[in-house]
Formats: C-alpha cells, sequence, structure tokens
C-alpha cells in the first residue's frame, strides 16, 4: 500500500520509485482482485515490492531483510495469517509454511499480530479507495481523449513523490 510504500522510503530515505516494480496482469494471479490494478500508460499494473531475481530486494545474502524496522504490514505480519469472523473478530490463527501449507499457531504475542492485521485491513481499504480514484480518473481521461499518465504521476497522486528525494515525501 502508500502507507507501506511511505515507511519502506522514508526509512531506507530513498525514493518511492525505487523501490516498487509494475507487475502486469499476466504475471500474477490476481482472478479475484481485479481492482487491485492500476490503469497506467503502459497498460493495467500491479505495484509490487521490487525484487532482485526471485528474492525481494531487501533480502541480504545472510537472509536477513535490510528494512526490517520499516518492512511492510505483510511482512511482518508474515507467517501468520488472522482468520476473522463476520463482525471482523479474530477467529483462528494460522501459521503458514514454506510449502504454503497452514498449520494451526499460538504465538507468544497474539494480541500484537492482531493489531497489526487490523492496522494492515485499514490501510489496504484505504489504498483501494484511491486506486479507485486514479481508475476513474483514468476512464475520463479516455473518454476525453486524453493519455493516460505513467508510474511516476501515480506515485504522485499517492503522494509518494514518484521518483523525488523522499525527504519530499507528503504526510
Amino acid at each position: 500500500t502508500h502507507h507501506d510504500l511511505r515507511r519502506l522510503s522514508q526509512g531506507l530515505k530513498r525514493p518511492a520509485a525505487s523501490l516498487v516494480a509494475w507487475l502486469p496482469p499476466d504475471e500474477i494471479d490476481m482472478t479475484n482482485e481485479r481492482g487491485s490494478f492500476v490503469r497506467l500508460a503502459v497498460g493495467r499494473r500491479l505495484m509490487v515490492l521490487a525484487h532482485s531475481g526471485d528474492a525481494c530486494q531487501m533480502l541480504q545474502p545472510d537472509q536477513r531483510c535490510s528494512a526490517y524496522a520499516h518492512r511492510p504490514l505483510d511482512c511482518r505480519l508474515y507467517p501468520f495469517h488472522v482468520e476473522r469472523g463476520k463482525r471482523g473478530q479474530p477467529l483462528e490463527l494460522t501459521r503458514l509454511d514454506p510449502n504454503g501449507c497452514g498449520v494451526k499457531g499460538d504465538p507468544a504475542d497474539f494480541k500484537q499480530l492482531d493489531t497489526l492485521d487490523v492496522q494492515r485491513w485499514l490501510e489496504l481499504g484505504e489504498y483501494q479507495e484511491r486506486l479507485l480514484r486514479w481508475n476513474k480518473q483514468a476512464s475520463h481521461r479516455l473518454r476525453l481523449g486524453k493519455p493516460l499518465l505513467d508510474e511516476t504521476a501515480f506515485l504522485e497522486f499517492l503522494r509518494l513523490g514518484g521518483s523525488a528525494a523522499p525527504d519530499a515525501v507528503s504526510p
């Protein structure tokens, strides 16, 4: 989300644009999440944390995260998944193993994981609202015969400054 990207950009003192990659729809299965794609001049794209080869660019050779203190909420929650009920209450905690199977778990501090998970869903909701506004504006641009904007413009729309210095990032 833009919140995760802001934390990374400010914490690492790197431009937001240097931290993300833009995946086309055919590179990732987002069947049930069509609303996650950004409409850009190059086509629909999913903004993701950039990788070096098959690994996150923040992963050091010793398998430690170089952005640990500033990592996205999904990374902070990993390897746990909080299953929630219809009213948002936590029902079950699953610990994911590297093979993709769930194992029931009970970490020492479930309350902290629950708090992070609630924050993650709130931030995701805010990001999706902004993404919807961007995509509506993109549709409007097309109807008016104007070209779609690029990734830098999207990051500026999110108030992440595109390729600007991290100090210029707006709250």
